[in-house]
């Protein structure tokens, strides 16, 4: 299946369904989009990345974040999710 179409001007609850996958010195973490909005209200995309954190270094989050239809974007012990749209790609490396 094709991911839907994305704006980073879509709001929270246009995906209330979904998870945001982050990726930081943490590791990988997984957030209800749904949690974020009733926690923070329904906010833009844009505006949720920009408050992002690591809440093991409390950096801005660099990337990679993905928005995911289940709670894996890859295959982990669990079904694979329908489709998942890379929002933040992985910071570039020299």
């Amino acid at each position: 299946m094709h991911p839907p179409r994305f704006s980073l001007n879509h709001r929270l609850l246009d995906w209330p369904e979904c998870f945001l996958e982050l990726h930081c010195c943490k590791g990988k973490t997984i957030c209800p989009v749904r949690l974020l909005a009733d926690v923070n209200g329904n906010l833009t995309f844009a505006e949720v990345l920009a408050r992002l954190r690591c809440e093991k270094c409390h950096r801005k989050i660099s990337g990679p974040v993905y928005l995911c239809s289940g709670h894996q974007r890859e295959f982990q012990g669990g079904a694979a999710p329908h489709w998942a749209v890379e929002i933040v790609p992985p910071p570039r490396t020299c």
